[in-house]
């Protein structure tokens, strides 16, 4: 390609090419990118995972005020009263900002979009997938699983299409079908999404209500001074008893003396007494570790 004349912006090349009959695979090809009135655009009440987080919304009001670049939105073509609209499919927050933006005095031209093309569950894919760069939180993740479940996916569908494991679907799909009181601990941020998954999976099939077991988590972790509970106070909840590597190290080494004895009662058979030496430092070490799994259990059945 030479002796170009000047040529300054991508529609002057794009309409050169094709004047002068170079190929079609060697040309410049347009996209579906619009621009659309700000007053096209519609949002589909419920549709969106998370509620328009303000400051979010100001950040790309204000990229929008400053002529920044901002990607377009996708969105679907409807007929509403009589009236073409764009219902945004991705793009929720660019679109509020846009709003904040024009509503400030910014004029803007409109918003630039691409058509969205696909089924329902193509959209809610799309939207767990984007996110608008800001990671989607396992409540709502859960909730948009819970969507794809809704129109037939299995587990293993979801978990291929957002190459996650079965076991992440599954268990953010228990906690968006966990009652709403449960879920709102988690929305108020009294508690992490996690532990509250390993309680419902702890208590699933047993008839017991997971409300005041959460409830009674977050009053221990307030009353040690943190905001809000994490997996240490379920694991205190449920009994599970968790030792660190170096708390397993040193039981398995004060344990290592009855590795002779255990082997003759093996060679032997039947019942046997089996004597421990230990020194002081041992001993200590040992009865920290029990007295951890006592107090474990002890919590548990409180």
């Amino acid at each position: 390609m030479t002796d170009l004349p000047r040529i300054a912006s991508f529609r002057q090349l794009d309409e050169h090419l094709k004047k002068t009959g170079v190929p079609r695979d060697e040309q410049m090809i347009r996209n579906n990118i619009y621009i659309a009135p700000l007053d096209w655009f519609a949002i589909e009440e419920g549709f969106n995972l998370r509620p328009i987080d303000p400051d979010h919304a100001e950040g790309f009001a204000k990229s929008y005020e400053q002529g920044l670049y901002v990607p377009p939105v996708v969105a679907e073509l409807k007929i509403i009263d009589g009236n073409p609209r764009l219902v945004i499919r991705e793009g929720h927050h660019r679109l509020t900002g846009a709003r904040i933006a024009d509503g400030r005095g910014a004029n803007l031209p409109g918003l630039m979009v691409n058509e969205f093309k696909g089924n329902q569950s193509d959209a809610v894919v799309m939207m767990i997938k984007t996110s608008e760069g800001k990671e989607l939180l396992p409540l709502e993740r859960g909730e948009g699983y819970k969507r794809l479940a809704g129109q037939n996916w299995s587990p293993a569908q979801i978990a291929d299409r957002m190459n996650r494991s079965i076991t992440h679907v599954e268990r953010l799909m228990l906690l968006a079908n966990a009652e709403e009181n449960v879920k709102q601990l988690v929305r108020e941020g009294v508690i992490k999404a996690s532990p509250v998954i390993d309680v419902l999976v702890e208590l699933r099939g047993t008839g017991q209500d997971p409300y005041p077991k959460l409830l009674g988590m977050i009053e221990g972790a307030k009353a040690s001074g943190r905001t809000r509970a994490t997996g240490s106070d379920a694991n205190k909840a449920l009994g599970k008893f968790k030792v660190t590597p170096k708390e397993a190290m040193s039981a398995f080494s004060a344990l290592s003396g009855l590795t002779g004895s255990l082997r003759d009662q093996l060679k032997s058979g039947g019942d046997a007494q089996h004597e421990l030496r230990l020194d002081s430092k041992a001993a200590e070490s040992l009865l920290k570790i029990l007295e951890k799994y006592e107090a474990s259990q002890n919590t548990a059945e409180a």
